[in-house]
């Protein structure tokens, strides 16, 4: 049997109400010419949400973000290593992500591995993710926060 390398990432699905609207946070790869959420590579001893609280700010720029939920959501995948030994190689990839509200509106992408950001509805949301994988990410977190809202306005009759 052959065991691949692996690397392990994390970010989050980051979201922010405007009014009654949920608009989700969605960043441009130039380097993989993709569509997706905020992650990176976990470093260390590093424990997962504070990767992923790292590589947001390091990507767009937030840090008030609150996790909602124990929403965490893993992704594995086959990809080619970015990083160290496992350059240039077959590995699997473990994507962690969270799910996270911010009350910011302002982000800052470095311009080099992040060129372009968009808030958007979560059905352009889901249009503009790459990965089949993502879509099914978003569409989860949608329905917690869908859940959370019908709740809050049950509770209010």
């Amino acid at each position: 049997m052959c065991y691949m390398d692996e690397e392990f990432s994390a970010g989050a699905i980051i979201f922010r109400r405007k009014g009654k609207k949920i608009l989700f946070l969605l960043i441009y790869s130039k380097r993989n010419d993709i569509w997706g959420f905020p992650k990176g590579h976990i470093e260390g001893n590093e424990k997962e949400k504070d990767a992923a609280l790292r590589e947001i700010q390091e990507e767009v720029g937030l840090t008030e973000l609150r996790f909602i939920n124990d929403f965490k959501e893993e992704e594995i995948y086959p990809a080619i290593g970015t990083r160290g030994e496992f350059r240039d190689r077959e590995i699997i990839k473990h994507s962690i992500y969270f799910l996270c509200e911010t009350d910011e509106k302002k982000v800052i992408v470095d311009g080099t591995e992040i060129s372009k950001f968009r808030w958007l509805s979560f059905s352009k949301a889901k249009d503009l993710l790459s990965f089949e994988s993502q879509k099914m990410l978003l569409e989860r977190a949608y329905s917690i926060l869908e859940d959370e809202t019908a709740e809050l306005k049950g509770g209010t009759l």
